[in-house]
């Protein structure tokens, strides 16, 4: 086991509000890919809020979104 990990931060400015038809698809679909990432060899951790993303999260700004996940290292 290495000493150390990764961590990932995703950093968006969006184009349209999150609950606009433009991002449909993508709010419909947030669940779904943070599931198959927490269930992905090497996860440890993710950043979320109370609804379970991290969408309502905006430390850079109303317009813009982060995601932030945690492997236990580079080959995962």
């Amino acid at each position: 086991m290495s000493a150390y990990q990764l961590a990932q931060l995703n950093i968006a400015t969006l184009l349209a509000p999150l609950d606009s038809p433009q991002l449909a698809d993508f709010v419909a679909n947030l669940q779904r890919i943070n599931s198959l990432g927490e269930s992905a060899p090497g996860f440890v951790w993710r950043l979320q809020d109370d609804a379970g993303d991290a969408t309502s999260l905006r430390p850079f700004g109303e317009d813009v979104i982060v995601n932030m996940s945690l492997w236990q290292g580079i080959e995962a």
